[in-house]
């Protein structure tokens, strides 16, 4: 069971696209970028979408698996806390696998948190 297609991001334009102009935050065992998209636009209708990123420097294909295994399902649990059509990526960072789930759960909802906050700011400026 993973994440239904409309809810990924898998074109590396659409990654190299977030990654440049997306809003960053940097957690200790994971690395967040979200780009918003403006609520005039039509592209706001669509579902948040993730992707995750998990170098091999994070470790071996097991640990990278397992890491995205437990992003996905944070992100299954807690996508609506993020801003509607709102893309996210997710890096990995070493050491990720040192923690409790529930640790990385804490750190990604005061991530979407953050973000939350961040994009009513923006719409209240705009």
């Amino acid at each position: 069971m993973g994440i239904p297609k409309e809810f990924r991001i898998k074109n590396s334009n659409e990654f190299s696209s977030i990654r440049s102009s997306g809003l960053r935050r940097v957690s200790p065992y994971f690395i967040t970028q979200l780009k918003f998209v403006d609520s005039d636009k039509q592209e706001s209708k669509l579902p948040t979408r993730l992707g995750i990123i998990a170098s091999r420097r994070v470790g071996n294909a097991v640990v990278r698996n397992r890491g995205k295994r437990i992003f996905r399902r944070l992100f299954h649990k807690h996508h609506l806390l993020l801003p509607a059509g709102s893309q996210l990526i997710v890096v990995l960072r070493l050491g990720f696998d040192k923690v409790s789930f529930a640790k990385l759960e804490n750190d990604f909802l005061e991530s979407c948190a953050w973000y939350g906050k961040k994009f009513t700011q923006n719409n209240e400026i705009g």
